[in-house]
């Protein structure tokens, strides 16, 4: 993934703001790579075992072994929760890959809040520290002259109160049914740490923002539960579909002969794509060689097919569109699930 990641279009250096846990995992492995150590067991050394987070980890092995843990719940239609899921993070470990017990991430914050030092043992650097604190990028300018800008400092979002105080935090969550939240005022030495086994829906932040608007204002002064709710659902149906194929045409358009799609297409970022015809259907096979995944391809008008989308950031069904060479047979095929930075078209071949 990480030999992949310099096809993705990008943006001037420290001047713009995107949102990658891979480029975060790229620096974390570069960091440990320059004192000659994986990842994993760099962080233990210099930060877990010296801040007594007997628990934390990188590796998702070292989570299933705990018999007490969370069990994550994804929230299907009917708001149905259920634990189907267990989420792999080891590839992205620097970014998503960390569990821990709630005191041990209580240890974690004590350590933020003490400008690196626990236990009174100075464990990060001060000045080190503090920089990440600080704004270093505007993921978004402000909306109107009354509207107060977020900043974003080295993996934190910064912000500041009526007051002027400094509010550091970030979420971390997985889709399939993982809800996080840290947030601490340095000026206050306040923190508050949640964690949740559900999938991100608003709750673990808005636990957070109800606990500091009572430390700072005395009483709950917005329902915060109602307002994260339906920024969270403002956020996913903004990853939605363009188009909605849940809704076929009433009179679609047929089909070619299916052998005109079957074969083997090319894409340098997600590797070969395999279309395969049996039995008068179509599928398709993308992925690692030793654990491909078979998606079945519906016809839904023309050229064009469905397939179910997977994994973290699955949103239903997606898009498989042919276009056709002067042979006869499909010459490319754009996944729109995958082309969001144009990246997603396979070619014959």
């Amino acid at each position: 993934m990480l030999s992949h990641l310099d096809q993705q279009p990008l943006d001037p250096f420290r001047a713009t703001y995107h949102y990658s846990n891979f480029g975060y995992t790229a620096g974390a492995v570069a960091a440990a790579a320059a004192t000659k150590m994986i990842w994993e067991d760099l962080a233990e050394k210099m930060l877990f075992e010296p801040a007594g987070m007997t628990t934390a980890s990188y590796r998702h092995a070292d989570f299933l072994s705990h018999e007490d843990r969370a069990h994550i719940h994804h929230r299907f239609a009917g708001n149905r929760w259920e634990a189907v899921y267990d989420r792999d993070p080891d590839a992205e470990a620097p970014a998503g890959g960390a569990s821990a017990s709630l005191n041990d991430m209580l240890r974690f914050t004590r350590l933020q809040l003490g400008q690196g030092k626990l236990d009174g043992k100075q464990i990060v650097d001060a000045d080190a520290l503090a920089a990440t604190h600080v704004p270093q990028v505007i993921p978004g300018p402000p909306s109107s002259p009354a509207a107060r800008a977020g900043f974003y400092g080295y993996g934190w979002n910064v912000s500041y109160d009526d007051q002027g105080r400094a509010r550091i935090g970030h979420s971390g969550a997985f889709e399939l049914g993982t809800a996080t939240n840290i947030t601490f005022m340095p000026g206050e030495d306040l923190g508050i740490v949640v964690l949740t086994n559900g999938m991100p829906i608003g709750v673990a932040e808005a636990i957070g923002a109800a606990f500091l608007d009572v430390a700072e204002n005395g009483r709950v002064t917005v329902d915060w539960t109602g307002f994260m709710g339906r920024i969270f659902d403002q956020m996913r149906a903004a990853e939605s579909p363009k188009v909605d194929y849940a809704k076929r045409p009433e009179i679609p358009a047929p089909a070619q002969k299916l052998t005109r799609y079957a074969g083997r297409y090319a894409n340098g970022y997600y590797g070969p794509l395999t279309v395969s015809e049996a039995g008068e259907k179509l599928s398709m096979t993308l992925g690692p060689a030793d654990a491909p995944t078979v998606f079945a391809l519906t016809h839904f008008d023309g050229d064009t097919f469905t397939f179910d989308t997977i994994g973290e950031n699955a949103n239903g069904l997606a898009g498989a569109i042919f276009t056709f060479g002067k042979d006869g047979k499909a010459a490319s095929v754009v996944l729109d699930f995958y082309d969001r930075t144009g990246l997603g078209t396979f070619v014959r071949n």
